[in-house]
């Protein structure tokens, strides 16, 4: 008896690690797909985040210029398609030219950064200001 007692006595640093180690696999075991997919979370929160400033101050910017309308929702589908981004927002009447919007998304490079979600932009913009809004890239 008194050698198990010697050797817990000896050994519980080493028990108590090993037991913090167990239980610390067995939490990350459980909540494997939720750590995973933190990174994502917190780069979509954060694109949200960058979003709403930027639609805030292109409409800002937008009424300083004394754009000639008012905002117009937009609503972009999961995976844009620029073409279809581009008919949509010459269909309300934010743009003259879908073809010359998809253009300017060619020329800056950004047509794979278009971000989907809800905006409300201002009619009277330019090509440039519509594409910050819409993909949070400062052009």
């Amino acid at each position: 008896m008194n050698r198990i007692k010697d050797f817990f006595y000896d050994k519980n640093d080493i028990i108590v690690a090993v037991a913090i180690l167990i239980a610390a696999a067995v939490v990350i075991y459980i909540r494997v797909d939720k750590i995973m997919a933190y990174p994502e979370t917190l780069l979509n929160s954060t694109t949200q985040q960058e979003q709403e400033q930027a639609s805030q101050e292109m409409a800002s910017e937008a009424s300083d210029e004394e754009a000639t309308g008012d905002a117009k929702p937009i609503q972009i589908a999961n995976d844009p398609i620029p073409a279809t981004v581009a008919k949509q927002l010459e269909t309300a009447g934010i743009i003259s030219s879908a073809a010359d919007f998809e253009a300017a998304l060619k020329k800056y490079k950004v047509a794979d950064r278009i971000q989907p979600g809800s905006y409300q932009i201002p009619t009277g913009m330019t090509n440039e200001q519509v594409i910050q809004v819409i993909t949070g890239e400062t052009i």
